[in-house]
């Protein structure tokens, strides 16, 4: 790994479908060369694959984020136990004693049941507490059809070749293509690689979720919050409570403790937590079966 491998992991995380030569243009080396890292990536398991992510709201689905305690000797087995629930689509365990979890729910009773399931999981330990994404207000339209294939198919490849999604489908390359780009012109999904952070080194990866005091306004806090993260390669916002979740590449422990004490000194801050992923587990299949029960 080096500084480039990193600004590609950044460009294909808001770019995951894009060819060599675009983000050649972006991060200043040859296409070749961008292609020999994304399989050196891949082959290294640090890009473990490329997935299309989509707003669960089209199908009625929700998103929240738990925050689970657990005890550091048992965390092999609540992993084991927490990743076998069905609604559960990633685990991103802390380097101490509790770990985030996306649950998939469409209500609040599905939520607190996948609730009570975990914390029976980790018993004695318990949740404290919740994170909401904040979405659009607009959901995007339901995919039908073809549209709704593709999305089966870019989920399981999100880099698939247009002419494998044609073959698939029985549509010509220009249909295919016309498609995805009107997918993703309107939201429908985006393509990211699922990147298996514990793997990137020897930059330190790590995440911060910071909540922001309520009498401060989100929109001036959150463009200072990406401007002090420089390094980061994600930013989503939340809400109840608000705040980001930033993760960010540190390109040394040095700076990436500074920028936390910076987070931790700014007035409109209510609290800064630190995540450092080990043994992150992430599950496409939530979402796959999310598509089937669509198309059925």
């Amino acid at each position: 790994m080096d500084v480039k491998d990193l600004e590609l992991l950044t460009i294909l995380n808001s770019h995951g479908r894009a060819d060599a030569s675009f983000i050649s243009s972006k991060i200043g080396i040859s296409p070749g060369n961008v292609d020999r890292r994304i399989k050196l990536l891949t082959r290294s398991s640090i890009i473990s694959s490329f997935s299309a992510f989509f707003d669960r709201r089209m199908f009625g689905y929700d998103t929240t984020y738990i925050k689970l305690h657990y005890r550091m000797r048992d965390i092999d087995k609540v992993i084991e136990s927490v990743a076998s629930m069905p609604q559960i689509a990633q685990i991103y365990p802390n380097m101490d004693d509790f770990m985030i979890v996306e649950v998939v729910h469409w209500d609040k009773e599905t939520l607190r049941s996948a609730i009570r399931a975990m914390e029976r999981a980790s018993r004695p330990m318990t949740v404290s507490a919740h994170f909401i994404p904040r979405l659009p207000d607009e959901i995007p339209e339901t995919p039908k059809g073809v549209n709704l294939e593709l999305l089966m198919y870019l989920v399981k490849d999100g880099r698939a070749p247009i002419d494998l999604l044609a073959s698939m489908t029985g549509l010509e390359d220009n249909e295919v293509e016309e498609k995805i780009s009107r997918m993703q012109m309107d939201r429908t999904f985006e393509v990211r690689p699922v990147i298996n952070e514990q793997e990137v080194q020897p930059f330190p990866t790590f995440s911060t979720i910071i909540s922001i005091k309520n009498k401060n306004s989100f929109s001036e806090c959150f463009s200072e919050i990406q401007r002090i993260g420089k390094e980061n390669w994600s930013c989503k916002p939340m809400e109840r409570p608000t705040g980001v979740w930033l993760k960010s590449f540190g390109r040394d422990l040095h700076s990436m403790d500074m920028m936390i004490e910076r987070f931790r000194r700014e007035e409109y801050v209510e609290n800064v937590l630190v995540v450092i992923p080990d043994e992150m587990v992430t599950k496409r299949s939530v979402d796959l079966n999310i598509i089937k029960d669509a198309m059925s």
